[in-house]
């Protein structure tokens, strides 16, 4: 028997829904329609190349002795990681169709590489091929070229955001804040803002505060809240150390108020979390448990730590050390972390098991409707979209 081989064209940032075509696809005809469609809507986009290549490569595969199949799939404008869930669902759904056995991975740069481990943990990559296309690097082609690349970086939103949307933040921001006299502070704020933007896309955090941010109403008031109680705790806490602080009670008072305001924020985020979760039919118990205990612990810890400041005679490390010991800090630190460990596993055990009877519930669903949809027609070529 031969090996089925999908030739796989990725798109991940599905410039080909500007065309109108809907992924997943598979078959040479109708995989060169598709190119043809878009070669129609836009002649000079790469991924174009990318699709007649997978039919050549699918071609010459073919000639070898291999069952080789070309197909294509689109993942998200937006990018991240809900490109790869876009793209993982329509593989998934294009092994089902075809039955293949490996995949053949045509793309035309390292963005579409990227999603390659998504791929591959859905079925195994036989070989990879980067489609380069040919120029001509005359003068006049390199500024073409840049053009091209600014007026992506204008039009679409993934990159406005960060070409065009924090630039434009910071010039406002230090416009205003300089017209007021503030120079210094102008440039402290902008400095700050590029900071965190440069962490949010650094870490990939863009998507997954989206993602938080908008499970429901009631997460994003909750998390609203409990960041600005956080900001406050930060603001006062930093207040007060900069006003100076003579003595350890006052330093103690510092510490055990800041912890208040976090234990609150915290509370307030996690029950918001939770209820969300609750509403959205999505909650899983064991990590909800596993957060409240990491927070409780964390609070406890930081009390002790006031605790022992205001043990203290002078502000001394030799001081704030015994200060530890008096009030037993290492005892409830070990016992915390065991506690933590013990819910971290027992969380494990319980998600582990509650999706398990999701699933067996799952599959005894579809086997019931198996036969009602065994008469449903779909055209041939075609997979649904995911």
């Amino acid at each position: 028997m031969r090996r089925r081989l999908l030739v796989l064209a990725v798109d991940v940032d599905d410039d080909l829904s500007g065309a109108g075509i809907r992924t997943p696809i598979y078959g040479r005809e109708r995989v060169l329609e598709a190119a043809t469609r878009f070669a129609l809507y836009d002649p000079e986009d790469s991924d174009l190349n990318t699709l007649f290549a997978a039919v050549k490569i699918a071609d010459q595969l073919r000639r070898e002795g291999y069952d080789a199949v070309p197909a294509v799939v689109a993942g998200s404008r937006r990018g991240g990681v809900e490109a790869g869930l876009a793209i993982q669902r329509q593989l998934v759904r294009l092994l089902e169709e075809t039955g293949a056995d490996g995949v053949v991975v045509v793309s035309d740069g390292s963005e579409d590489e990227s999603v390659i481990p998504v791929i591959s943990s859905v079925a195994p990559v036989r070989a990879v091929h980067r489609v380069v296309v040919k120029q001509h690097r005359g003068v006049e082609e390199t500024y073409i070229l840049l053009a091209r690349y600014l007026r992506k970086a204008l039009t679409e939103p993934r990159f406005a955001r960060t070409f065009v949307g924090i630039p434009g933040i910071i010039l406002v921001v230090v416009s205003a804040l300089s017209l007021l006299g503030l120079l210094r502070e102008a440039l402290l704020v902008g400095l700050l803002i590029l900071g965190v933007a440069m962490v949010v896309r650094g870490f990939e955090l863009e998507d997954r505060i989206a993602s938080v941010v908008t499970e429901t109403p009631v997460s994003l008031i909750a998390y609203g809240t409990a960041t600005l109680s956080f900001l406050l705790a930060l603001g006062l806490l930093a207040t007060q150390l900069v006003g100076g602080v003579s003595n350890p009670e006052e330093l103690a008072s510092a510490l055990k108020g800041f912890t208040s305001l976090v234990g609150f924020a915290a509370s307030i985020a996690v029950f918001g979390h939770v209820l969300s979760k609750l509403i959205s039919g999505d909650l899983r118990p064991g990590r909800e448990a596993l957060v409240v205990t990491v927070i409780t612990v964390a609070v406890v810890l930081l009390n002790k730590i006031a605790d022992a400041v205001a043990l203290m005679e002078a502000l001394t490390v030799s001081e704030f050390i015994a200060a530890l010991v008096e009030v037993n800090f290492i005892l409830y630190a070990v016992a915390g972390m065991l506690i933590v460990a013990v819910t971290w596993k027992l969380s494990r055990l319980l998600d582990e098991r509650i999706a398990g009877l999701g699933e067996e519930a799952g599959e005894e669903a579809s086997g019931r409707t198996a036969s009602r949809g065994a008469g449903t027609s779909r055209e041939p070529g075609t997979a649904p979209r995911g």
